[in-house]
């Protein structure tokens, strides 16, 4: 390919990762214009992402480094191959990474060791007819762009209280925040509405339990500034010497409104095992993103509620800002808070409690940089 090819396709996933310098968050995966017409070529993309971060939580203290409290650190590879008559391959590579030891990769839900643990897959895309996925990708979810901290495990408010699921019974999950052995049929954006399918099998056979542990479906829908959205997804966990397959349902819905400077959300999502004895979780988020000249100011409020169980339920505050030093590259502030009810374990920031009900407070600084 041409260095000038090679500029364009640079230029474009540049404008598609990052937007614009205040409204830069996690790459969306849905409703984008695809920034890859008329080129081909491969490209090296990334966020490196480091901080002080400070939590308290009882007598629990901790001060110490944190990779990607203001943007998941993490590098990939990128590719796109046009077929002619409006048909293109792409693939996708790519890893996590900690910026406090060096490592990459993760370990999946399934307990697999992965390195390309955040994305690994490749689509067959049509301008007509949609796009087909296959591999590791993310799940049948509404746009992470709801969320003012983009669903960032590191900090966002939103994104530790709506995965907790441990007191809700002991295989009641959301599912992995990428679905392995996926395999996803996207339409084209049909009158702003665009609608998304997958399943997934669970990668082995076991008489009496069903083949796919994974099926979702999202729909959602774009006109200007007004996004909507809806999603309902079936995790079914793997069986165990102690529990048999528990089959969870994942949904919720939500609204995002841009007023030019500033930018509202609302989601709603719910947790349902279906399972004898165990709990149903719902959580609620309203979130605001502000523009102030070339920087940010972000605001979530999030409750989340056990069904019949009062003394379980939290309520989670986040407020962060962020100086932009350019297009790519920012100094952020965290503050988090998590008021618990005397049963409740939420926690921000991978945090932990001195014992149920305490409440925490989190305060993290860092630096942000885009490549």
């Amino acid at each position: 390919m041409t260095k000038c090819g090679k500029t364009v396709v640079a230029l474009a996933v540049a404008e598609l990762l990052c937007a614009s310098s205040a409204w830069a968050g996690e790459s969306f995966q849905i409703l984008v214009p695809d920034a890859f017409v008329g080129t081909s070529g491969t490209i090296l993309y990334g966020v490196a992402d480091a901080g002080l971060q400070y939590s308290h939580a009882g007598s629990k203290e901790v001060l110490g480094m944190e990779s990607g409290a203001g943007a998941t650190s993490r590098f990939g590879f990128l590719g796109v191959e046009q077929l002619g008559g409006g048909f293109y391959v792409r693939f996708n590579l790519e890893s996590a990474l900690k910026l406090t030891n060096g490592t990459a990769g993760s370990t999946t839900a399934q307990g697999e060791s992965t390195f390309f643990s955040r994305e690994a897959n490749i689509s067959l895309i049509s301008n007509d007819w949609g796009r087909i996925k296959m591999g590791r990708q993310y799940p049948t979810e509404l746009s992470l762009s709801l969320d003012p901290f983009y669903g960032v495990g590191a900090f966002s408010p939103y994104g530790s209280l709506a995965a907790l699921s441990l007191d809700l019974g002991k295989a009641a999950t959301i599912g992995d925040s990428r679905i392995s052995n996926a395999v996803a049929y996207m339409t084209p954006v049909i009158g702003g509405f665009q609608f998304e399918v997958m399943g997934a099998p669970r990668g082995v056979t076991t008489p009496g339990y069903p083949e796919s542990y994974f099926q979702g479906a999202q729909l959602e829908y774009l006109n200007g500034p007004l996004y909507l959205g809806a999603f309902y997804d079936v995790i079914r966990t793997d069986p165990t010497a102690a529990l048999p397959s528990v089959k969870n349902k994942w949904l919720g819905a939500g609204a995002m409104y841009d007023f030019g400077g500033v930018r509202l959300s609302y989601e709603f999502n719910m947790t349902v095992p279906d399972y004898p004895q165990y709990c149903i979780a719902t959580t609620h988020m309203i979130g605001v993103n502000a523009r102030q000249g070339t920087n940010d100011i972000k605001f979530s409020a999030v409750y989340r509620n056990v069904a019949g169980k009062p003394a379980a339920n939290s309520l989670a505050f986040g407020l962060g800002y962020d100086y932009n030093l350019s297009k790519v590259t920012a100094l952020y502030v965290r503050l988090g808070y998590v008021v618990n009810q005397k049963n409740a374990i939420a926690t921000l920031a991978n945090g932990s409690l001195s014992q149920p009900g305490d409440d925490q407070s989190v305060v993290a600084i860092g630096i942000r940089k885009r490549f």
